[in-house]
This record gives C-alpha cells, structure tokens and sequence, in this order.
C-alpha cells in the first residue's frame, strides 16, 4: 500500500499498540460493576477512543450484554442544533434494538414492543434543552403521533419509566441471555461542545437506570467550553464548578493509555505495509524519531507515515540511481522536524548541516547570542547544549512556548541524527 487509512480498529487481531490488556480490564469491571454506571474514556484527538471501544464491544457481543453505539456527529452534522440531543437519545433505542435482532436476543413481546414505539417517538420529537431542563415541556408537539392513551407518558419521570421498563423487559425474558446493557456514546468531542454538554446532561436524567452502563469517549478540553454559558470561561478559581459537572456524570474517568502504547510494534508494521523495511537495530531509532516529534498519539503518526510514504515515492521519480541505500531514517527524522517543529526546519532549509551553525548563524536569524550565552548560564551546565549548534538551537526555541517546552527533545534527535 502506498498509504494508510485513518480508521478505528474493530477487531482485537488488529491491535497493533497492545491495548487489549487495558479492554480486558475494563471490560471485566463493566461486567461485574453495579448499575447504573458512566464510564468516560477520556483522551485528546486521535489517542484510540473508538478503537477501544471497538475492543469492548467485540467482547461483549459474546457475553451476555446487549449493546447500542451511538455517533453523535451523525445526529449534529447539518442539523439544528435543538435537534442533536433527540436524535442521539433517540438513536440509543434503534441502536439497541437493531444490534439485538443482529444477535438474535430481540425477544420482546408486543405489550413492551408499544412501549418501544412510544418512547422513541417521544424522544425523536423532543427539544435539547427541554430534555436537559425537564421544563416547560410541549407534550403536544412532544406526543405527535403517539395514540391519546399514551399521551399521559409525555412526562420526562415517565418516559424514564417507561424506558427503564424496556430495559427490565428485555433483560428479564427467558428466551434471550441478556443480563446488562451497554450504551457507547461516540465522538462526543466532534459536536459542537454546548451540544455535548446537553447530550451528557440528557444521558444523566433520561438514560439513569438500573442494568444500564454508558460508555462515553470524550475530550474534557473541548467538551467543557460548553459549560461557558453556565459558569463563564474556564479560570483557576471557577475550575472545581466544571469538574464537579463531569463528576457527577461519569463515575469511572479512564485516560486513555497512550504512554503505554507499543509504538514500535505499531510502526514496524505500518511501515512494513507501505514498503520500508527496517533493520532490528534502527527499531529504536525510528521510535525516538516519533517520540522526540510528534509524540505516540496514534492519528498523528498515521499523518507522518503517510507524508513520508508520499516522499519516498517522489524520490522514486526522481531517480532511482540517484536515491541513497541508507538515508531513510535521515528522512523520516526530518520530516519529523518539518511536521513538529517548521520553525527549525526553516532554518535546516538554509544551512542543512546544523553542526556548523553558530553565532553568526544566529545573529542573522534573529537569534540574540549574547542573551542566549546569558540564559545558559543561568540555566547551569547540560550535555544537550554544551556545543555551539546545540545552543542556537536552544536559542532559537525560547521565544516560542512549544519549542521551548520541546527544547530538549528536539536536540535529542538532532544529536541521534548526528550520531547515525
């Protein structure tokens, strides 16, 4: 292949970054745990929410719990936003009832199959905020559609009810094996976060029943702009009020892993599919590369290997003959660079060999060397910039709050390139 595709696992044969320790754990707690119960896969973008939950359903498709996965931004895209919230509900219902008559465990009698109807149509012509609020409720634009013996349930204490029964319905039937139900809420973080916010506030008052779990992947930093409207923005004195709002919707906060992640094994092999062979002893030096640049979020390593695939076939069109046998790690370290830290690579782009810059070279880039000499040696003494190169480096990064943090990451590599 010439590229790699940015899709969640779905299968545990897949799992390259060895995560199924962390689905086996939790899918052992989810099964044993008391209900009802939010658990929060909580990771920025790109960490492998999805592929763990992926993970889990795989597992409890051959246990005795019924699922429903829901995508939120399939019920927000192109949508008002007062219609996000009733779809997603909504959906959690059909999602539920089709997986189980995927499994063969949809054993409802008539009686509970009504009730099925009647919640759903309640839900799916029912405003955000009149869910989130359980105030000022228009049963009649609420109920349309529903027969007038129903009418009486367009209370949200009753649909709750009226839910919960489904579930106990379900659950209860001794023609199917059904003991729990699981929910996944996907992509939570991929609608807009006043959204999310009335999602999550929906889940707690509608969807808080007994056999009941919610598995949630979110991004707390996106997700609590939402709360701005209610507690203004985000300060250090107002924070506990935002974590106080999640904590009292999801029970079990699980960060996704990434520290763990064998990285190694999941490039090797990614690399192996777009045809770069690597040696055991460059295993490690190709994951410093990663480590020192983009870090191991699994999407963003996707983006840097299919930027080098892309690379790799330019040189082939180049010439073939021209092309050196040894220079691909060189390449993949400076794509790093060119990706993580453009500033430095600009300046890579003017003198290559970044063991001969020094301070003229900095002082030409506007880089001061006599406040950098300064600094140093306030900072003490450090391997990583007693040369010359390494401190026009160090300088070169302190104006900007990134690179500063990455400093010495940066300069690892370099000294790894220079090394190699």
């Amino acid at each position: 292949m010439s590229s790699i595709t940015d899709k969640p696992i779905s299968l545990k044969s897949e799992d390259l970054l060895k995560v199924e320790k962390y689905s086996l754990a939790l899918s052992n707690f989810i099964t044993r745990s008391d209900t009802p119960i939010t658990v929060g896969l909580q990771g920025e973008w790109g960490t492998g929410k999805t592929s763990l939950m992926s993970l889990l359903l795989e597992d409890f498709n051959n246990k005795d719990i019924a699922c429903s996965w829901v995508n939120t931004w399939e019920y927000s895209m192109f949508r008002d936003a007062n219609e996000t919230t009733p779809g997603v509900l909504r959906a959690m219902l059909d999602k539920l009832k089709q997986s189980c008559i995927d499994r063969g465990v949809w054993t409802l009698k008539d009686e509970t199959q009504a009730k099925f109807k009647t919640a759903a149509k309640f839900l799916g012509g029912l405003a955000n905020q009149i869910v989130a609020n359980q105030t000022g409720i228009d049963v009649k634009g609420a109920t349309e559609g529903i027969s007038v013996q129903n009418k009486a349930v367009a209370e949200i204490a009753e649909i709750k009810t009226l839910i919960k029964d489904i579930i106990n319905d379900l659950i209860n039937d001794l023609k199917n094996p059904i003991k729990k139900v699981v929910f996944f809420v996907d992509d939570l973080d991929r609608i807009p976060p006043g959204d999310a916010v009335e999602v999550l506030e929906a889940l707690k008052n509608i969807f808080d029943i007994p056999k009941c779990v919610f598995i949630l992947a979110i991004d707390y930093d996106v997700v609590v702009k939402g709360l701005e409207s209610k507690f203004g923005p985000k300060t250090e004195e107002n924070e506990r009020e935002f974590r106080s709002f999640f904590d009292k919707i999801i029970q079990v906060p699980f960060s996704m892993p990434t520290g763990t992640y064998d990285i190694e094994n999941f490039l090797v092999e990614k690399l192996k599919s777009i045809g770069v062979e690597i040696s055991e002893d460059d295993k490690k030096l190709y994951t410093s590369a990663v480590r020192h640049t983009i870090g191991f979020n699994p999407r963003s390593l996707k983006r840097y290997l299919n930027s080098f695939s892309l690379i790799n076939h330019l040189k082939e069109v180049e010439s073939n003959e021209e092309a050196q046998q040894d220079d691909d790690f060189m390449l993949f370290a400076i794509l790093g660079i060119q990706i993580s830290y453009p500033k430095i690579f600009r300046l890579l782009s003017q003198k290559s060999n970044f063991l001969q810059w020094d301070k003229g070279f900095a002082n030409k880039f506007g880089v001061e060397w006599d406040e950098i000499k300064e600094k140093i040696k306030k900072y003490g003494e450090s391997e990583l910039i007693d040369e010359e190169w390494e401190q026009v480096i160090w300088g070169a990064c302190q104006k900007d709050p990134y690179l500063k943090s990455r400093s010495f990451a940066l300069l690892e590599l370099l000294n790894i390139l220079r090394d190699k």
